[in-house]
């Protein structure tokens, strides 16, 4: 009887063990619920969305207005407001030439100013308008290296005449006049490096040639590389005539404009291949378009050029031809030319040469300009000249209309640039003196980003004696001539978008817009945007064709659900009409897209609410502010009230929003409208103060009770409504440009409504660390769609806060498995090592940190991936897409350890929750991913096949020459641009070091690794300052241990600004959370101890059983479970470091080892992925509310390239 006793003991201790065994293999994972749950008591408790869901329901009154959209009418009055814009700097121009022109014919010349790298910093000031600090009072001059001793100025007369315009116009940018003798008289003065004073020639400069010689060209460049080109030229600091020949190549190039075509023809024996088997290998056998691309392809090329052999002019000239016919003809007229530069007598025979010449030149009719330059006085001008003037000799008389060229010798090599460069005076005519031009879009140098320049010629005297002097110019921001354009949107998919004569798309959102560019733009074809049929037969050549008109048809429209940068891009077909009309004075033609669903323009009725508050506008640093001022991250706030900011589609004028600077005067206008003391406003639109007094009670939901608890982690909140109003807490000032409806966490609401979202974490601008955003979205109807949607909230929240979150939801996650958040694109929302290792955790895939499971994802067939194509960065982007079956999927792989996952679908959410054990496995590296970049994209290697990498980008196939693409390229789905990073409003320490911070965090008093790194502007810091593991880990500021490394800054720069010493929040209390720690230890421990056992027991019956794989039984879970199956195990332990140092390192299993017990981590929960226990006892909980609530939002990435503005 005992021994039977014994027997059933011995077996329910079995049976008891071996549950414990299963559990412990991973065969049962937690539920995607519980994070659900905190994820909705978060968007109820701090975001408010239910009650603010309730005060949108109940202000909506039955019924919406509907007003027929004209889209005819709509586009003639937006191309009648870029046409009246570039008809004011027209003006601007022309009054500029007129007083330089009648200065130079009566002698008024004057003294030149001071130049503008000598100015005082005390003589210039911050202004909004030029983004930089300019001397609104005078101008300045910058003379270049190779400006005439004996120059004639006029600089205080343009000054004087700018000044006025400026007046008249206080949205005019940078106005000047460029000398043909080689300075520039610039207003407003602004001032530059002194190691710039002498860099800057305006003859060199597109604008300048354009406006001198405003006719297209077609340039063939013959340069001489024979050996003689190696020779030293004295006085030029070691430089042989090859290199001076470089450098007056480059000039040429420079000068070119958009509308040019070009190829340079190297030559000594023979005709020199040039850039061979490179990506601009065209240009050895056709001209090429002139592009920002193809220019600096061919000046690297030009690099590269080495001197060697005899010199055969007539092989160079064959060669020059040669290009000209194999160049597809243009429609416009164009003036094809020969530059032609030597340094030595010809190795083959005059007549050769001659007969080279003229029989390529037949085939153009003599229509040829060929210039002619002899580098020093060793070359012969007899034959050289010849060539110029087409003297062919032999009795032959050149047609009527043939071109007469120009030679010159160059005997000094040091003016070879300045000779060489200015090729287009040439060409100059009296018949353009009363000409304007309007350059394409380029990117400023100086600060005001994209602009375009509308440029004159300047001549004096009378006809035959008149003279080019120069040429001026004003400039005109991209944002001010096309904000209109760019900001109109009445609905989703509708748009407007231009091109130009050529066809070239100049705006289009698909493209970045001017606010979001940082280099001079690559224009392309708009049918590579424009896909379908219908448009490239009709409305294509319609447009070029500069006619106006309509067509309807079934279009194609791509989209993204965030960043189309990490998460690639839809396609979608929609009813569209198209209504088009050319800009008048311009070679733009505009075209305007409506959704013929949606061709009515609906507004929802609301009631009128009246405003809770004055309204607090952003610009808290006018000093029309409201509420108590306080640090925000070294920067002015107003810590108990949100400030409201507008994005310029609630204007009636976005551009005039963009580029006239608001002043108190301003800004007290907006109040009195929205406060209701003004009954209507000249500036915003009808809806806007509606929306700005519906969200005013939100100040008292925020601040609530339930929301203060989470104040030690809670960064901003904010919400953003469909008509452009932005509100955010603490109210601080934002940038002009912040336009909320493009942010990546408003797009992915809107794509994604009615459920919650979370971003990958991010580097906050204004100082607060690595946070991450959720957001939600509020709806003006029922109707579920994008189009109901009214507004998205958003809250931004420490990255410590969220591995708090998901470790309470999961204690298992401390010890039994690494819990991991991503979105649907396999970036990672949170990893363990986010917190516990250093480094940064945008955008980190979880190829790069989990490789076996997204390599077991792609055999399944779960991660697929997916490119589209940048066509303006010439790149091609390839990610993932991970759709998560409702069933389950189970593999086993050949390593000797197996790698157990769970990923699922969070409810009401497009993010997963990954569940990993935390077992080791030493496998081949056929089981990793490709992932060489820690954070964003790499370089792909495999794109074209399912082998596993992380996401990564890779060359289009282009053509430089044609600036077109190849049809692979062209098949793919297009990439939405992603949207750039903001300017950083100026800091102001000495406007906020004397204020109270915002929030104290009391960082030394928080004694928890989780606390720590959940609190905002706190830091754990356990490295010092060479690295090293500190022998106690502390809590501090991240302005003291960034990173979790002592002396670490945090990058945003904001710790200048910051109050040392801060004292504690009245509204706050330091300590940690009250999590329950022993109810989960104890069991965690228990199971522990018997699992070691247990392997112990049976390790010799299963050390042959490694290779078999374990079997996971499906979930019964009924949301979207993406897999339960194993991958192998990373070569390394991502587990948390332990609080203290652990001592030596513990060793590994044999390889046979089939299963491996984790190291004690002192058998506590790590909160947060942190190095210490989460402590027992709290004095301020973080709310553990799992109440249901039914809401949910998208998730927003926000842009790696830089810190999102505020989120």
């Amino acid at each position: 009887m005992v021994f039977r006793i014994r027997n059933h003991a011995r077996c329910l201790v079995c049976l008891f063990l071996s549950c414990c065994l299963s559990v412990a293999l991973g065969q049962s994972f937690p539920s995607a619920a519980s994070i659900q749950q905190r994820l909705e008591s978060f968007t109820r408790d701090v975001l408010a969305v239910p009650a603010t869901q309730q005060l949108y329901t109940a202000a909506l009154q039955s019924g919406q207005t509907s007003t027929p959209l004209d889209g005819q009418a709509v586009a003639s009055s937006l191309a009648s407001k870029v046409s009246s814009r570039l008809v004011s700097r027209r003006g601007i121009a022309n009054s500029l030439r007129s007083r330089a022109r009648g200065a130079f014919d009566s002698g008024q010349t004057t003294s030149s100013l001071t130049e503008c790298c000598r100015l005082s910093s005390s003589s210039v000031q911050f202004d909004e308008r030029f983004n930089g600090t300019v001397n609104l009072d005078n101008g300045c001059d910058r003379i270049s290296a190779t400006a005439s001793s004996s120059r004639l100025t006029i600089s205080a007369t343009i000054t004087a005449e700018a000044k006025s315009q400026l007046s008249n116009i206080p949205e005019v940018k940078y106005q000047y006049f460029g000398s043909e003798q080689g300075y520039t008289t610039v207003y407003p003065g602004l001032n530059i490096s002194t190691s710039d004073c002498s860099s800057f020639d305006p003859r060199y400069r597109p604008w300048y040639a354009a406006a001198a010689a405003p006719t297209p060209r077609d340039l063939v460049i013959i340069v001489d590389v024979s050996g003689s080109m190696e020779i030293t030229v004295s006085g030029s600091r070691g430089r042989s005539r090859l290199d001076l020949a470089k450098e007056a190549i480059d000039s040429i190039l420079t000068t070119l404009s958009d509308s040019d075509r070009i190829t340079i023809v190297p030559f000594e024996t023979n005709v020199k291949p040039f850039a061979e088997n490179s990506n601009v290998s065209c240009f050895a056998t056709q001209l090429g378009e002139v592009t920002p691309y193809s220019i600096r392809q061919l000046k690297y090329h030009v690099n590269q050029l080495s001197a060697g052999g005899l010199t055969n002019y007539g092989r160079a000239f064959t060669a020059a031809f040669a290009r000209f016919s194999a160049t597809p003809a243009r429609l416009d007229v164009r003036q094809r030319v020969i530059m032609f530069l030597t340094d030595g007598s010809p190795s083959d025979t005059e007549a050769t040469i001659l007969s080279a010449q003229r029989s390529g030149a037949a085939d153009f009719n003599y229509g040829v300009t060929v210039l002619t330059y002899a580098l020093g006085t060793n070359v012969g001008g007899d034959l050289l000249r010849r060539m110029a003037r087409q003297t062919y000799g032999g009795g032959f008389s050149l047609p009527s209309g043939s071109a007469i060229g120009q030679f010159q010798q160059i005997s000094d090599f040091n003016n070879l640039r300045a000779s060489l460069s200015r090729y287009y005076s040439f060409f100059a005519s009296e018949s353009t003196a009363s000409s304007t031009i309007i350059t394409m879009p380029y990117y400023d140098a100086f600060g005001l980003g994209v602009i375009l320049t509308v440029a004159a010629p300047v001549y004096s005297g009378t006809l035959p004696n008149i003279v080019l002097r120069g040429v001026v110019g004003v400039d005109i921001t991209a944002s001010d001539l096309f904000g209109d354009i760019s900001y109109f949107s009445d609905a989703e998919h509708q748009y407007a978008f231009m091109i130009n004569n050529d066809g070239e798309a100049v705006l289009h959102p698909l493209l970045a817009q001017p606010v979001d560019i940082s280099n001079d733009p690559l224009f392309q074809d708009i049918t590579l945007l424009e896909v379908d049929a219908e448009f490239r037969s009709n409305v294509y050549w319609q447009m070029r064709n500069r006619t106006t008109g309509t067509a309807t048809f079934r279009a194609t429209r791509f989209t993204t659900s965030g960043n189309s940068l990490f998460e690639g891009s839809q396609k979608i077909q929609v009813n569209s009409s198209y209504y088009w009309t050319p800009i008048v004075g311009t070679d733009f033609t505009l075209c305007v897209v409506l959704v013929d669903e949606m061709s009515n323009e609906v507004t929802p009725i609301f009631t009128q609410a009246a405003p809770a508050a004055s309204t607090l506008y952003h610009r808290v640093d006018l000093g029309v502010a409201r509420g108590r001022r306080c640090n925000q991250f070294g920067r002015l706030a107003v810590g108990d009230a949100s400030a409201v900011k507008f994005s310029p589609e609630a204007f009636q004028s976005p551009s005039q929003y963009l580029n006239v600077p608001e002043t108190s005067s301003t800004v007290n206008t907006y109040i009195r409208y929205l406060d209701g003391s003004a009954s209507s406003s000249v500036y915003f639109k009808d809806t806007v103060r509606n929306s700005v007094r519906l969200t005013s009670t939100l100040d008292g939901l925020w601040q609530r009770a339930e929301s203060r608890q989470y104040s030690r982690s809670v960064v901003w909140r904010y919400i953003g409504s469909i008509d452009g109003v932005f509100r955010i807490l603490p109210g601080t000032q934002l940038p002009t440009a912040y336009d909320h409806l493009r942010r990546d966490w408003f797009v992915r609401s809107l794509n994604n409504p009615g459920q919650m979202t979370l971003s990958p974490p991010y580097l906050d601008a204004f100082g607060s660390g690595y946070v991450v955003t959720l957001s939600n979205t509020i709806m003006q109807s029922d109707a579920g769609s994008i189009e109901s949607v009214g507004a998205v909230m958003g809250v931004d929240f420490t990255m410590g806060f969220l591995g708090l979150a998901l470790q309470q939801a999961y204690p298992q996650c401390a010890s039994t498995y690494r819990c991991v958040l991503m979105d649907k694109a396999g970036f990672l929302i949170y990893h363990p090592d986010f917190v516990s290792t250093a480094g940064s955790p945008e955008y980190v895939h979880l190829g790069r940190k989990e490789p076996y499971a997204l390599r077991a994802l792609v055999n399944q067939g779960i991660a697929k991936k997916i490119s589209c194509s940048r066509f303006d960065t010439l790149q091609r982007h390839v990610t993932y897409d991970i759709s998560i079956p409702r069933n389950t999927a189970t593999g086993s792989t050949r390593c000797s350890v197996t790698l157990n996952y769970k990923f699922e679908v969070i409810p009401g959410t497009p993010v997963i929750v990954g569940f990993l054990s935390t077992t080791i496995c030493s496998a081949p590296s056929t089981f990793t991913c490709d992932c060489p970049m820690e954070n964003g994209l790499g370089i792909c290697n495999t794109p074209n096949s399912n082998l596993c990498e992380c996401p990564c980008t890779t060359a289009l196939d282009y053509s430089a020459c044609t600036n077109s693409f190849t049809a692979a390229s062209t098949m793919l789905n297009v990439c939405p641009s992603e949207v750039a990073g903001l300017p950083v409003v100026p800091r102001r320490p000495d406007a906020v070091n004397s204020l109270e911070n915002c929030f104290n965090g009391r960082c030394s008093n928080v004694t928890s690794a989780g606390d720590c790194r959940a609190t905002q502007g706190c830091a754990w810091c356990t490295r010092n300052s060479q690295d090293i593991e500190l022998a106690q880990s502390f809590c501090t500021t991240d302005c003291q241990c960034f990173g979790g490394s002592l002396g670490q800054e945090n990058p945003a720069g904001n710790c200048a600004a910051l109050r040392p010493n801060p004292t504690e929040d009245p509204t706050t209390t330091s300590g940690s959370s009250s999590f329950p720690v022993a109810a989960v230890a104890v069991p965690v421990a228990v199971v522990f101890i018997v699992i070691v056992l247990l392997l112990i027991y049976y390790k010799g019956k299963r050390a042959g059983a490694s290779s078999q794989g374990v079997t996971v039984a499906a979930s019964s879970s009924s949301s979207n479970i993406a897999a339960v199956g194993y991958a192998p195990a990373p070569t390394h332990d991502r587990r948390p470091s332990a609080p203290t140092d652990p001592g030596p390192a513990k060793p590994q299993p044999p390889s046979d080892f089939s299963v491996t017990a984790p190291p004690d981590y002192n058998a506590a929960v790590h909160i947060g992925g942190g190095s210490a226990p989460y402590p027992t006892s709290s004095t301020a909980p973080y709310p553990s509310s799992t109440a249901p609530y039914p809401s949910s939002t998208p998730y927003p990435p926000t842009n790696p390239s830089y810190p999102p503005y505020p989120h």
